[in-house]
């Protein structure tokens, strides 16, 4: 998942991204409910955590204003030191969808994260198919035919990355951008090392060739049989 955390304690904020990248998923970040605001206009997320007291924009009002003036539709966890009823439906009126209390366990925050992203996803929803390959976003479950296929948190992005796009190409700049959030290293070996890491699991499955590279663009997924 591509995570925003808008929290202006640095701390958890750190906290908070150090144990989302430790599950797989890509974390970013806001100090403050403008920045947040202007983060959600321009970037797609697939779940905000949201903390309700934030300088320049509280959390209130940035989340009634992504909801009625923008129509962002992502899912929200809003954290908060209050614990009252009227501090709670205050937040689900404004739009958020759980609402948890600090001090909190980051095991219980990720849980609920979790939850409230597969409420948003479509009903009857499937996993990801080309061809007899398959990828499963909510279980993280990549199969050839009936066979698992065991892929690292990287690997597996790549791979939904390439699905995704399929038959289009992925180029090493979009790679770049979802796996090291538009820093790269300054050689390309570690891409090509995970791309090559990628495309041995996947063969040794299919027994055929699954990725296509397209010398100094990017890379195709193939359709396997």
């Amino acid at each position: 998942m591509r995570v925003l955390i808008v929290e202006d304690d640095p701390t958890l904020a750190a906290n908070l991204g150090e144990y989302l990248e430790e599950q797989g998923d890509e974390p970013d970040y806001a100090s403050d409910g403008r920045i947040g605001l202007q983060l959600c206009s321009t970037e797609s997320y697939d779940a905000l955590i949201l903390d309700l007291r934030l300088p320049r924009l509280d959390g209130i009002s940035l989340c009634r204003r992504l909801r009625e003036e923008q129509g962002v539709n992502t899912p929200i966890l809003m954290l908060t030191a209050r614990d009252t009823v009227e501090d709670r439906i205050e937040g689900f009126e404004a739009g958020t969808d759980d609402y948890l209390v600090k001090p909190f366990s980051l095991r219980e925050l990720y849980l609920r994260l979790c939850a409230i992203v597969r409420r948003h996803q479509p009903v009857g929803a499937g996993p990801l198919t080309v061809g007899a390959l398959s990828l499963d976003v909510n279980s993280h479950v990549v199969r050839y035919r009936d066979r698992a296929i065991e892929l690292t948190p990287i690997g597996f992005a790549m791979l939904e990355m390439l699905m995704r796009a399929s038959p289009g190409l992925v180029s090493r700049a979009d790679f770049e951008a979802k796996i090291w959030n538009g820093e790269p290293p300054e050689s390309d070996a570690a891409l090509r090392g995970h791309v090559h890491r990628l495309r041995e699991l996947l063969e040794a499955a299919a027994e055929q060739p699954v990725i296509h590279t397209v010398h100094g663009v990017g890379y195709r997924l193939l359709e396997t049989t």
